[in-house]
């Protein structure tokens, strides 16, 4: 901000400098509007015009372009929703399906495993019976 308020402190200086040196009379007409003015004033004026109409054409582009970026921003907020959505429901089946693959599969319990393992034959209790 400050490089702005110094460009616009030098170019105020230069426009004053310019008009002090210029101050002969100049008639300007323009339609039916008539009027004598002295020269450095006018092309002062005149520069100063362009500067405000310059700030203003910025203005509206810059309007436009943060209309452009709102839009694009509420366009990836739905994305980003939609998205949201797909992936809470891919893990809500994802979780009724390993619900189900548990409630079919059975597993034995430990003291199940141990009675079967000591009611299984060994290999050496069937060697030395033959």
């Amino acid at each position: 901000m400050r490089s702005y308020a110094l460009a616009i402190a030098v170019a105020m200086l230069v426009a004053a400098l310019y008009a002090f040196q210029n101050p002969q009379e100049v008639v300007v007409k323009f339609f039916s509007w008539e009027r004598e003015l002295p020269q450095g004033i006018w092309e002062v004026l005149l520069f100063a015009a362009g500067g405000v109409l310059m700030w203003l054409v910025s203005l509206f582009a810059l309007v436009e372009s943060r209309a452009k970026l709102i839009k694009q921003i509420k366009e990836k907020d739905k994305k980003i929703k939609d998205l949201e959505a797909e992936k809470n429901s891919l893990i809500k089946a994802i979780g009724e399906k390993n619900e189900k693959v548990e409630s079919e599969t059975t597993y034995p319990s430990a003291a199940e495993e141990v009675k079967e393992i000591k009611t299984q034959p060994t290999e050496k209790t069937e060697k030395e019976g033959d």
